[in-house]
């Protein structure tokens, strides 16, 4: 692959040093990226961040980690985890027709940035593919290490082309709660079969409540009937659930192996895999599952009456 296929890496961090300094370890492990050209993106310092941990972001950020070239962006002000994502892709989509976005809570695998950048010379063309995913549920029963095609999309190590963001840009899918206006149906397959509801999340920003960009970014994707590409083996780890994150609490559900082979098949018909999909329900499903029980669990003051609970449940 030659250095003009290579997609700019945008990478955001903020107060976890130790992460960002995990993701970059991992990340130059990777062959190209000595050859990429990787933007920091560095938040405003907030009145209620721990000092230290923010600057010693900034100094992991400025030590020599043998990218091609390396950019450091310091925000002057605060602009908050969504309104800086925003911009700052923006900005790189202004000056380059694709780009692969990282977040610091984020290990990548040796074949990540190779994956990345097959994926977005390949399906450049294809208008119906919005975004290339890097992570991949981990109840994936693939036998080989293939892609595959979905409605449903993740932000954690993701790409896209510059005409596919200034759609999103200019329709104002990323300030608008455009999917409630939808029908029953729409909203219940953006909603995946009910299984994690994407549209209060976005309803609750419309109210103030919290600072999340990917739900905009999926609404505008689902709302032009947009595609994304999951590798049915993942090549991305999210640490992020370990209480650190602004949006995550402490969870393992989405622990996943890491892909360690780069062969891979690519899909040539961009059509929605339905197995892939099907799996991917049933792993949200399981953790709505689990969330119910969690949560009513806590409720009852012993197991043999939340037992009882659940029978009544299954009668009704």
């Amino acid at each position: 692959m030659n250095n003009s296929e290579l997609s700019p890496i945008t990478i955001f961090g903020y107060d976890r040093p130790n992460h960002l300094n995990n993701l970059l370890k991992s990340l130059t492990k990777n062959a190209e990226s000595k050859n990429s050209i990787a933007y920091f993106y560095i938040d405003g310092l907030n009145e209620k961040t721990n000092k230290s941990n923010y600057y010693k972001t900034i100094e992991i950020a400025n030590k020599d980690w043998g990218f091609g070239e390396k950019k450091i962006i310091v925000r002057n002000d605060n602009l908050g985890c969504r309104d800086n994502i925003i911009s700052g892709i923006t900005e790189i989509l202004d000056k380059y027709k694709k780009i692969i976005v990282i977040e610091d809570d984020l290990i990548v695998s040796p074949y990540f940035l190779d994956y990345m950048n097959n994926c977005l010379n390949r399906y450049e063309k294809n208008k119906n593919v919005w975004h290339i995913n890097g992570w991949s549920h981990p109840k994936s029963i693939f036998p080989k290490s293939g892609t595959a095609v979905s409605y449903i999309m993740s932000p954690w190590g993701w790409g896209t082309w510059n005409d596919r963001w200034k759609i999103f840009i200019d329709g104002n899918y990323h300030k608008e709660n455009l999917i409630s206006n939808r029908s029953e149906s729409e909203i219940k397959k953006f909603n995946i079969s009910n299984l994690y509801d994407f549209e209060n999340i976005i309803v609750k920003h419309q109210q103030n409540e919290g600072s999340i960009w990917d739900a905009y970014w999926y609404q505008g994707m689902f709302l032009n009937k947009g595609l994304s590409i999951f590798p049915t083996r993942s090549h991305i780890q999210n640490y992020g659930f370990d209480g650190t994150g602004l949006h995550c609490g402490e969870n393992n559900e989405f622990d996943t192996k890491l892909n360690q082979s780069k062969t891979i098949t690519y899909s040539n018909k961009i059509k929605v895999h339905n197995f892939y999909a099907l799996s991917l329900k049933n792993f949200y499903r399981k953790i709505k599952i689990k969330d119910y029980i969690n949560y009513h669990k806590e409720k009852f003051n012993s197991v043999s009456s939340f037992v009882k609970f659940l029978k009544r449940k299954v009668k009704n």
